[in-house]
């Protein structure tokens, strides 16, 4: 079913944002909340370092190195299940940085959707006129 003309591929993928931000909020009040938990290693979306390593590296291609992996025809559908892999004990400084740059980036995208959803009632208004 087709969510229509009004929730276009720009609101879906600020939703999308929006439940990558959700997720990683957890993960990182996960981290913090285990801080002084012995043998606990800190938790993260392994997103941001898949993307850093092939910025680096001057070369983004979506490839599939196993059977199992999503196609690469379809990178939406590989927002919706990030990975989670461990990197190491509870750091609460890098932790807090990671908690800001999450809460701004969620604001952002929360208010990317506010301006899109206005531009819409204003269409919608002034196209009656």
């Amino acid at each position: 079913m087709s969510s229509g003309i009004i929730f276009d591929k720009t609101a879906k993928m600020i939703q999308d944002r929006l439940s990558l931000n959700s997720f990683n909020q957890k993960l990182i009040s996960g981290n913090l909340a285990n801080i002084n938990t012995p043998g606990y290693t800190a938790k993260e979306v392994s997103f941001d370092s898949a993307l850093r390593e092939s910025l680096e590296e001057q070369v983004l291609q979506m490839v599939r190195s196993s059977g199992s992996h999503i196609a690469p025809e379809n990178p939406v559908e590989a927002m919706k299940s990030p990975e989670v892999t461990e990197s190491g004990p509870v750091d609460l400084d890098n932790e807090m940085v990671k908690l800001t740059r999450n809460s701004i980036e969620y604001q952002f995208m929360v208010s990317m959707l506010n301006k899109k959803f206005t531009m819409l009632k204003m269409a919608i208004n002034d196209g009656g006129a």
